[in-house]
């Protein structure tokens, strides 16, 4: 399992958890909970296209090393265990 750090209190969070953190602190309307590993992002409306750009930013700085964008497809972004599968390589929770 990858772990980063919470900014604040920096106690380790699995890059599940800081991606489910990050589309919540765009999101004010919603709460973590309301988030699974499969509920659809883009669908859902908890993420819109405009984001998408950020959170690559975001998956770039948990992984530490740049996306190769031309490699990408819509569905990378579908849900959580997608993001993490297709931008960490751990299909597991």
């Amino acid at each position: 399992m990858t772990w980063v750090f919470e900014n604040v209190s920096r106690r380790p969070v699995g890059t599940r958890e800081a991606l489910r953190r990050w589309i919540v602190e765009r999101r004010p309307d919603i709460t973590s909970d309301a988030i699974d590993d499969h509920t659809p992002l883009i669908e859902g409306g908890y993420l819109e296209s405009l984001d998408v750009a950020d959170l690559l930013l975001f998956v770039e700085q948990l992984r530490g090393r740049s996306i190769d964008v031309d490699s990408l497809t819509p569905g990378a972004f579908r849900d959580l265990d997608t993001l993490h599968s297709t931008f960490f390589g751990d299909p597991g929770p």
